[in-house]
């Protein structure tokens, strides 16, 4: 998958980090984000610790 549009950017890395921002390369599509822009990827849990 080369298409930056249509990853999810699951699988990244730290490339660069400063006091303000950390920036991450996805490893499916190469595509550079600042971290605060990739989408989080579901927990699996739709419960909050409250319903325990």
């Amino acid at each position: 998958m080369n298409d930056p549009a249509a990853c999810r950017h699951l699988r990244t890395q730290l490339i660069a980090k400063d006091s303000d921002a950390e920036y991450v390369e996805c490893l499916d599509c190469g595509a550079i984000l600042e971290a605060a822009e990739r989408p989080e990827p579901p927990s699996g849990f739709d419960e909050s610790l409250s319903d325990a």
